[in-house]
């Protein structure tokens, strides 16, 4: 198994308010995730550090675990549709563990698709 690292971000144009993603919005993301039975059992939220004065941490990001083709199309179909579900615009950042990332988009996941088949190709080879 391979650990992709999904992270949420902003997009700045659509969001003139500087808001960051909140731990509601990642959890509306990993729901819709899971809803894909290739994917299910393989989404894990990410919890930071609980910052000065707080009691508890939220969700940072996404670990999903792939190691099929089946997860990857899964996982790559389903992500912009879910991106362009919401209300504001965003961005998800794929990062593999040897730091390779690429920005998926509602618009387009060719470079995710790209991105995430040479990451289980190189991972099957090692």
């Amino acid at each position: 198994m391979l650990d992709v690292m999904l992270r949420l971000l902003t997009d700045s144009a659509t969001d003139q308010a500087g808001n960051a993603p909140t731990t509601d919005d990642l959890s509306l993301l990993r729901r819709g995730l899971v809803a894909e039975p290739e994917l299910r059992g393989r989404v894990r939220p990410v919890s930071r550090a609980p910052e000065k004065g707080q009691m508890g941490s939220g969700i940072e990001l996404l670990a999903i675990a792939i190691g099929s083709s089946g997860a990857v199309s899964a996982l790559v179909r389903s992500l912009p549709a879910l991106l362009k579900a919401r209300r504001a615009a965003a961005t998800a950042e794929l990062t593999l563990p040897d730091g390779r990332s690429v920005k998926v988009t509602a618009d387009s996941a060719d470079d995710a698709r790209t991105l995430l088949d040479t990451a289980l190709r190189d991972h099957r080879q090692s």
